[in-house]
């Protein structure tokens, strides 16, 4: 197992079972680097997973059982009601690991033939936010970023899928901005709040008293909020908030699901939003993924050991970015890109621009990875899918 646990109990009818295995889950996937752990029921036994480095493994496997369930010991800790069977839902509580440190973990239960499955996102604490100097950016990237930071107004959009660390990304802008010693009104609107950060006022969504996305945006902007982040863009109306808060004298922030530079632009039209506001309101867009890198362990050892106490066996240890950054000012290169999106340019002819004007793609970025040593081929294939 590359992540094997130690539960003591071996009989799945002690009521006390659940508990000791959601303690031991917690606490090792927490030792583990784990972002999110599954507990998953099957026909006769529990299988726990944890992503790390964005890669699900196995963790245990342990009996299944009627009268105990890990699950309810979560939904126990969240103060999740047990009766509302079948319902998906979410949660939150704390966990203390350690002497002083306490994590917030998200909760959320959803139903499955053999019962309730579980997933639980490992939140960061205050102090775990990286400056942008750390997110291990190539080149001038790192400069080019904290000039977007430094902006007045206009709107950074981080794009990429999930796991693709567009909220590491946002929160190590929002850093900056905070200890640049600027005096700003900061302001966010999250879903959740992942990390928290001194000196700026974050704020997490509350759907069921009504305070939407959308909601919470024209709020926001009657705050005297000079900088806002909202967690991400998912519907024409937020987006518009956005743009609108972008073009009135506020510095914002979000991500968004997309693949590339030019998808990210093609959605936005596709959302309904004329190509004069996309093109006023937004001062740049960051697109980006994350590639697992070879363990220096294992390449010191020049093999990979399933014993190996660094990687756990995967031959991966850490990850570090692909990473893209468009700006757009009043260049005619700027100019080409919003009028070739107006013309109905599609989202590979818009990226095949963007290289043009000097942008390095990310399998290009990924290729030099390889040739450096850093990952394999391997690696790039389960992030980008095959180079040529």
């Amino acid at each position: 197992m590359p992540f094997p646990l130690s539960i003591s109990r071996q009989s799945e009818n002690d009521l006390a079972f659940a508990t000791e295995m959601v303690d031991e889950c917690l606490s090792d996937a927490i030792d583990q680097s784990a972002s999110d752990i599954h507990f998953q029921p099957r026909r006769d036994r529990w299988e726990v997973y944890y992503r790390v480095d964005g890669v699900l493994h196995l963790a245990k496997t342990v009996p299944h059982d009627s009268k105990t369930s890990p699950v309810a010991r979560l939904m126990s800790l969240a103060k999740l009601p047990s009766y509302m069977g079948g319902v998906p839902q979410e949660g939150a509580f704390q966990w203390s690991h350690g002497k002083s440190n306490t994590f917030e973990m998200r909760l959320g239960v959803f139903a499955t033939v053999y019962g309730n499955r579980a997933v639980i996102r490992i939140m960061g604490h205050s102090g775990t936010v990286l400056d942008l100097d750390q997110l291990g950016l190539i080149e001038n990237l790192a400069s080019r970023l904290k000039r977007v930071c430094e902006s007045r107004d206009g709107c950074l959009l981080v794009a990429g899928p999930a796991g693709s660390g567009k909220t590491t990304t946002l929160y190590a802008c929002l850093q900056y901005i905070a200890t640049a010693e600027q005096n700003r009104s900061v302001l966010t609107i999250e879903d959740p709040v992942e990390s928290v950060i001194e000196s700026i006022s974050q704020s997490q969504l509350q759907p069921h008293s009504g305070l939407t996305l959308a909601a919470a945006m024209r709020s926001a902007v009657r705050q005297d909020a000079e900088v806002l982040l909202v967690s991400e863009i998912r519907d024409t109306e937020t987006a518009e908030a956005v743009l609108s808060a972008s073009m009135t004298g506020h510095l914002c922030f979000s991500s968004i699901h997309a693949g590339s530079l030019g998808s990210t632009l093609r959605r936005m039209v596709q959302m309904k939003l004329p190509t004069y506001a996309i093109r006023t309101g937004l001062r740049g867009i960051v697109c980006q993924r994350l590639v697992r890198c070879l363990c220096k362990h294992c390449q010191a050892a020049k093999s990979r050991k399933n014993d190996c106490d660094q990687c756990h066996g995967t031959g991966y240890r850490g990850r570090v970015p692909l990473f893209q950054l468009i700006e757009f000012d009043d260049s005619d290169e700027t100019h080409q890109i919003f009028n070739s999106l107006e013309l109905g340019m599609s989202a590979d002819e818009l990226d095949k621009m963007a290289r043009q004007n000097g942008i390095v793609s990310l399998r290009d970025q990924a290729k030099d990875l390889i040739d450096n040593q850093i990952t394999d081929a391997p690696e790039v294939f389960r992030v980008l899918g095959r180079l040529t």
